[in-house]
């Protein structure tokens, strides 16, 4: 009977102890994952704008139209994109020239990125599937000379984020397209989407 009770209040904590085990358990949650690794899969034109002189009229063109401004638009200049959650940064990798490191942050699933002294934004996250959609917008505009002025000015640039009327008259060579009046005054610009997946 001794020896029982011994065995009893020996077998206790040990029936305690595996109860608290599977409370512990069932209230953990999974590990977040932290780095991801993404790779280039497609891409899709969400929109494309052009206006032309001599009335800057706004024209409709279809996506093949963008090769005569951007032969390359449809391949992206990184084809990996590297995003670390712990320290906050993204890694724009190319095969062909340097890597591109930013410090970011994250408002819901948007990215935004440091650059020139501010946040731009860049694109989404979605971690539900594991993947990085890139936003890209490509600007052409084109002033010929006029009669004050002789020089032709053609901007062209690449940027992260999208482009929208705003971004393109008021700021720079045209206030509005009624001030595209010579023949050759060229508008165009164009918002596309990179997709990777992890």
């Amino acid at each position: 009977m001794k020896y029982f009770a011994l065995l009893i209040l020996t077998a206790l904590p040990m029936i305690s102890c595996s109860g608290n085990e599977e409370s512990t358990f069932e209230n953990s949650k999974p590990v977040e994952k932290q780095v991801y690794a993404f790779d280039y899969k497609n891409y899709a034109v969400q929109s494309i704008s052009a206006y032309k002189g001599p009335s800057g009229k706004k024209i409709n063109p279809q996506e093949s139209y963008l090769k005569q401004y951007w032969a390359t638009y449809q391949e992206p200049a990184w084809k990996k994109i590297n995003l670390d959650l712990k320290n906050n940064s993204l890694q724009l990798v190319s095969e062909a020239s340097a890597d591109h490191t930013y410090s970011i942050k994250i408002e819901k699933d948007s990215v935004f990125i440091n650059e020139n002294s501010g946040m731009s934004f860049i694109g989404i996250f979605n971690r539900n599937e594991s993947s990085f959609t890139l936003k890209r917008s490509f600007r052409y505009i084109k002033k010929m000379p006029r009669e004050n002025v002789n020089a032709l000015m053609i901007s062209q640039k690449a940027v992260f984020g999208s482009t929208d009327d705003q971004d393109i008259f008021g700021n720079g060579i045209f206030s509005n397209p009624l001030e595209m009046t010579e023949t050759g005054d060229d508008i165009v610009w164009t918002n596309v989407d990179y997709y990777y997946k992890n």
